[in-house]
């Protein structure tokens, strides 16, 4: 009876041992590489850089914030929250806004950084809500530029190379303010097409890389490892305005069957809309029409000239949208012909690279080149930019991520962790 108990009790205290080593691996673990591979290219990771590309902005919002840290930042609701600046008040007599710089902050070569006086005073020209939403901007990081032109600055992960518009190996810094991150190193790939980054996943040769909604269906049925982001891009046709007249642009509008394009070819994925940004982001979306009329359309551009299209015919989104779309518009009288040159009409994505409205669409109109976006609210700012057809907006779509299933906690990079209990 003795020894029978004291087999029930060893078992026990195995199953506990078990299960504690378990729960121990399911912990953040510090160490390891974590290999990422993308379509975009960045020149560098200067967050004063000017990117243009759709694409290449959405990978700067990902990868700069690593590095580089603003005073401010937004959090999952757009609010502003401290960050290397700790408080900040107004200073009436001098009409200042004075930010009071987080004690204890280290740049990646080891160096202290502080302001003078351990403050950032900025005029208070503008509203403060202005104010902070402009100091959470990546081009309104931190950066100290040293005179052999090396970029340092306060993020959990500092720059050990970079080759231009290929990639390049972020570090860990370890004398981060927040804690030193999991990660060793990140390895970043640019420039690689979906297919190939495919290839590399299958290989083991890449951890994170990116794939489309329309593969979903697929990648579930494999049993992979997908993230999906929220609403973070709008598919959109833009127009150049001084080559296709404002009836014809309409016409293209009322002829575009958004539903069919959701349903059958994105696989109801995204959300349909004739709004630049998404419902969760600004409540008002539905105030936006994306009513289908191709009567209607015929009526008001009865004879128009042939429209030169152009689409990533790569893209394993872009291109069936694009085709979807040259039908719906013949419907109503219009051809889109397709051209690898200059064009009358493009389909677009146009990331979301804010939870702040007016961030986001100033930032879309930089990309469309559309009229700065102003207004007295972000209806009447988005109201300004979607009118004359500049911009159709069709359905929001979020990024898809394919995830080894050692990766945890993606996507914010400072809190992935590579599980060491799981296979690469």
């Amino acid at each position: 009876m003795k020894r029978t108990a004291l087999r029930w009790i060893a078992a026990i205290s195995a199953l506990a041992t078990g299960a504690g080593a378990i729960e121990a691996a399911r912990r953040p673990q510090y160490g390891g590489e974590l290999r990422i591979e993308m379509r975009a290219t960045l020149r560098s990771l200067d967050p004063a850089e000017e990117v243009s590309d759709p694409a290449a902005l959405a990978a700067q919002l990902q990868l700069v914030p690593a590095v580089f840290e603003t005073l401010v930042r937004l959090d999952e609701r757009g609010d502003p929250q401290p960050w290397l600046a700790s408080a900040w008040i107004h200073d009436v007599p001098r009409k200042l806004w004075v930010f009071t710089a987080r004690r204890n902050v280290l740049l990646h070569d080891g160096s202290p950084w502080s302001p003078p006086d351990g403050v950032i005073e900025v005029p208070d020209d503008k509203p403060i809500e202005q104010i902070l939403r402009d100091l959470a901007r990546p081009r309104s990081a931190v950066v100290v530029r040293t005179p052999d032109g090396s970029l340092v600055g306060t993020g959990p992960f500092r720059i050990t190379s970079w080759d231009s518009d290929r990639g390049g190996t972020l570090s860990a810094h370890d004398g981060y303010w927040g804690g030193r991150p999991y990660l060793d190193r990140i390895e970043i790939q640019m420039g690689r097409a979906l297919a190939d980054q495919a290839v590399d996943f299958q290989l083991g040769k890449a951890d994170v890389v990116e794939d489309q909604v329309t593969s979903l269906r697929r990648l579930k049925q494999a049993g992979t490892s997908v993230f999906l982001t929220n609403l973070a891009e709008t598919l959109a046709l833009q127009f150049d305005e001084t080559r296709v007249p404002e009836n014809v642009r309409e016409a293209v509008a009322l002829a575009i069957d958004r539903p069919t394009i959701h349903d059958v070819i994105l696989q109801r994925q995204g959300e349909v809309s004739a709004a630049l940004l998404p419902r969760s982001l600004s409540g008002y979306s539905f105030l936006f029409t994306s009513v289908r009329d191709v009567a209607r359309a015929r009526q008001i551009a009865p004879s128009a000239a042939p429209l030169a299209f152009t689409y990533d015919a790569q893209d394993p989104v872009a291109r069936p949208v694009g085709q979807r779309i040259e039908v719906n518009v013949r419907e109503a009288g219009i051809t889109l012909r397709p051209s690898s040159g200059a064009a009358d009409v493009r389909l677009v994505r146009l990331p979301v690279t804010s939870r702040d409205p007016w961030i986001a669409l100033q930032d879309m109109a930089a990309l469309t080149k559309a009229p700065p976006a102003a207004g007295a609210s972000a209806y009447e700012t988005e109201r300004a930019l979607l009118e004359k057809f500049r911009v159709i907006p069709l359905v929001q779509l979020p990024k898809v991520w394919v995830l080894s299933s050692r990766v945890r906690d993606w996507p914010r990079l400072a809190d992935v962790w590579i599980d060491p209990a799981r296979k690469p």
